[in-house]
């Protein structure tokens, strides 16, 4: 009986039926799956399409972060002031202004119609405006002023 060579290599069986899982390989810089949750990612490039670079982008989540680590009780404080429960109170009552320069402001409805102008840093809402329009032209006067001038009914 002659002896057989052997093969210098073993062939799998099922080699070319099933071959093993290859990893994705993505582009320098891309990954498959975002870090952040569903949908937020998308409302971040809205947020820098909205401020016009991502250095303003990244001040503005900057700015709505650190507000968020302030201390609740000037805001409790202020809230009662002008007759809401609390801060979660007065935020819902709320609405969000932000002036020409970047500043963030709110204005909010009080007892007897009337409306306040306010900020994390000015919080002495001193005045008090007639309506949600009177408030917003305090924050944004000249953008007011310019729209008013070239209205058709200002003529």
């Amino acid at each position: 009986m002659a002896i057989q060579p052997q093969p210098k290599h073993k062939v799998r069986a099922t080699g070319g039926d099933n071959p093993p899982p290859q990893s994705q390989v993505y582009p320098p810089g891309c990954t498959h799956q975002a870090p952040i949750p569903e949908g937020v990612e998308m409302q971040a490039q809205m947020l820098i399409h909205q401020a016009g670079s991502i250095e303003l982008a990244k001040n503005a989540v900057d700015g709505a972060a650190e507000r968020e680590t302030i201390p609740d009780f000037r805001e409790d404080t202020f809230a009662q002031r002008f007759g809401f429960a609390s801060r979660p109170a007065l935020l819902a009552a709320s609405t969000p202004l932000t002036a020409a320069d970047g500043t963030p402001w709110w204005t909010t409805a009080i007892a007897d119609n009337g409306w306040v102008v306010w900020n994390q840093h000015d919080m002495s809402a001193s005045k008090t405006y007639s309506s949600l329009q009177e408030a917003r032209n305090s924050v944004y006067p000249a953008i007011s002023q310019n729209a008013a001038e070239h209205s058709p009914t200002a003529n």
